[in-house]
């Protein structure tokens, strides 16, 4: 791929939908670098983003997030994950647009829940989702989290539709979906042309 013709790729998508999984994938295929915009949002913070939630709120949360974004401006050659909420802002989303392609990893709800119900001590990195750590009833909880994710994703699929590329590769492999994209992008930039 041509390291020109594209400046970065953002990948967005609801929580658990696997942009930290397939976002090293992709920056080695493609030989570009990667970014979770969660960990820089927490080396600027000092704290996870639980923990910010917890003390400072979430409107701090995303003061942070805003200014973390806005200093990626000047990156290229790098694959950028960024957490489910960040789409919501049209500052961020116009950021997103200026720094490169944006690909959309869709994932059904219920795929997402199956996801962190295999493993729990995901929930505890999610805020919006934590209360479902509470809920000991198996069941209830899962009902508890579709019913949370399906409202996330109903929300924020206004933004999710601006993509430039959407692709759904919840059944695959991780370097699957990472090939996938890859082939997207090629197909995306020739269209540009």
């Amino acid at each position: 791929m041509d390291r020109n013709k594209v400046r970065n790729v953002i990948l967005i998508g609801g929580t658990g939908s696997g942009k930290t999984t397939v976002g090293p994938k992709l920056s080695s295929l493609l030989g570009f670098g990667y970014v979770d915009l969660d960990e820089l949002i927490e080396n600027r913070a000092g704290k996870s983003i639980a923990d910010v939630f917890a003390k400072d709120g979430e409107d701090a949360f995303r003061d942070l997030e805003k200014a973390t974004i806005e200093d990626l401006l000047n990156m290229r050659n790098h694959v950028i994950s960024v957490g489910g909420g960040a789409i919501e802002s049209e500052f961020n989303w116009s950021c997103f647009e200026k720094l490169g392609c944006i690909v959309w990893l869709q994932s059904p709800a219920l795929e997402v829940v199956r996801r962190l119900s295999m493993k729990p001590d995901e929930l505890s990195k999610r805020p919006l989702l934590a209360g479902a750590i509470d809920i000991e009833d198996r069941e209830e909880r899962e009902k508890f989290l579709q019913e949370k994710i399906q409202n996330l994703m109903d929300k924020r699929s206004a933004f999710y539709h601006k993509a430039d590329i959407a692709l759904t590769c919840s059944y695959t492999t991780p370097e699957g979906c990472a090939q996938l994209i890859r082939t997207k992008l090629l197909s995306f930039l020739e269209n540009q042309e």
